[in-house]
């Protein structure tokens, strides 16, 4: 328990939006600039602030912590842009050192928490109105701050706490778990077995109250909560209900894009963003800064990465541009920006990844095999991918996996996965003819909490 609120700093960056969302919340005095939101619509403006929210458009904002992605290993960057584009704090966590923090701010950890509290200003919120007014409306709202909140904290949870792993999980640290918007509220760092608890009872609430497709999809949705559910067990190796969490998501949405429908030779080939692409379900993206390693302007594809796409396998194509060794390009956002939502894609792969490991393997390799059809060139035959047993499978489908959701937030979540059922996988970076490594298991694969956040202990 602290007596000091580690998120106070987001309140202070979320109070111009708080004044500006809604012209009518605000005191005719001149004098006061208090916002207080009053109802149902006031409180679905907070939601549907999606630039902070869901980090839409290029706002570099978002719930979705970069760090990961940053420490993960789809890219490197060239030792010129090393010493000359990244700040010291940047450089740092490229090469996974144990102390990164230079002084400045973190926003992987500011912008999920300002998440965190926009959620809980409007569950705080809905319990002063009556509910019997507007039922579905007030239900609905009260799923969608659910939902955000738990997806908040479950991206939180894959940076800055270590690992799940059932057996060690109630006596690990998890993250300070912030339930109310009161900013003179203690906080509780929970464990990690409670942090998991914690968004696990959110997202379950939020399944009946939500509609199964949004309006728009920066809110969240049935699809989406079943989805995500999935992707929080597929985490905690929790395969079996994993598997029945994403049959129910693709029970919802089912829809694959054909990349044969797209220009390819785009500077980003998903015209229209997330809001147009059929396979996306919710639409958020990754905290975003221009000097960030990963940004696909100077980051450079892993370069054995690339050499497993096959040359019918329009991904190649769609996903990469020759600039002096592959860049990135294939974002669902569109832009520089990573796309980090959940989508038909990856719900397919995880059901294709539980299945395997239950060993029903036809079901496993149609599951793949329905997506790679969409993904391969139609001047070429596609033959389905086949596998003689559980494992053969089960490493088929990891490395389509890898190769179809590059760059969304979730590689250092699998590596973490990974590495504790034993895959051995060890990362190398060389820079400046230097050569750094991350051992598999090692502490560092838990970004350490941010210096100013570690003051307030």
């Amino acid at each position: 328990m602290m007596n000091t609120n580690l998120c106070a700093f987001g309140i202070m960056a979320c109070m111009p939006f708080l004044i500006s969302c809604r012209k009518e919340f605000l005191d005719a005095k001149p004098s006061q600039s208090l916002v207080v939101p009053r109802t149902l619509d006031d409180y679905q403006a907070i939601l549907d602030h999606d630039m902070y929210v869901n980090g839409s458009g290029t706002s570099m904002r978002g719930p979705v912590p970069a760090l990961g992605e940053i420490s993960a290993d789809n890219y490197y960057v060239l030792d010129e842009d090393f010493n000359n584009r990244l700040t010291p704090q940047l450089s740092n966590y490229y090469v996974w050192s144990e102390h990164p923090y230079t002084g400045d701010d973190e926003n992987s950890w500011n912008y999920p928490y300002l998440v965190v509290f926009y959620s809980n200003v409007v569950l705080d919120g809905l319990k002063t109105l009556d509910r019997s007014s507007e039922p579905e409306k007030y239900d609905l709202l009260t799923g969608e701050a659910l939902f955000t909140r738990a997806h908040a904290f479950y991206q939180l949870a894959q940076v800055f706490a270590p690992f799940y792993i059932k057996d060690k999980a109630a006596t690990e640290p998890g993250i300070p778990l912030r339930l109310s918007a009161d900013i003179n509220e203690n906080n509780y760092w929970a464990t990690c077995s409670e942090t998991y608890n914690q968004i696990l009872k959110d997202l379950l609430e939020a399944i009946p109250l939500l509609a199964d497709r949004p309006l728009i999809k920066t809110r969240p949705s049935k699809a989406a909560a079943y989805g995500m559910v999935s992707r929080v067990y597929q985490t905690m190796q929790v395969y079996d209900l994993a598997s029945i969490y994403a049959d129910s998501c693709l029970q919802i949405q089912h829809d694959i894009l054909d990349y044969n429908q797209l220009n390819a030779n785009l500077t980003y080939p998903f015209a229209g963003g997330e809001q147009e692409n059929p396979e996306v379900i919710y639409s958020c993206n990754m905290v975003h800064n221009s000097k960030n390693p990963i940004n696909p302007l100077f980051a450079k594809t892993d370069s054995t990465l690339y050499s497993t796409y096959a040359d019918q396998d329009l991904r190649k194509k769609v996903f990469f541009r020759e600039s002096n060794g592959q860049r990135f390009k294939g974002s669902y956002a569109a832009n520089t920006v990573n796309f980090a939502g959940i989508a038909v894609d990856e719900i397919l792969l995880i059901q294709a990844e539980c299945l395997a490991r239950q060993g029903q393997i036809n079901g496993a390799m149609d599951a793949l095999n329905e997506l790679m059809s969409k993904r391969w060139d139609n001047h070429s035959a596609f033959i389905p991918i086949l596998s003689v047993n559980a494992d053969e499978a089960l490493s088929l489908i990891l490395r389509e996996r890898r190769k179809e959701l590059l760059f969304r937030g979730l590689r250092w979540t699998d590596l973490r996965r990974l590495n504790a059922e034993g895959m051995n996988i060890h990362l190398y970076r060389k820079v400046n003819n230097k050569v750094y490594d991350l051992p598999p298991n090692d502490p560092r694969y838990t970004l350490p909490i941010p210096d100013i956040v570690r003051s307030f202990q």
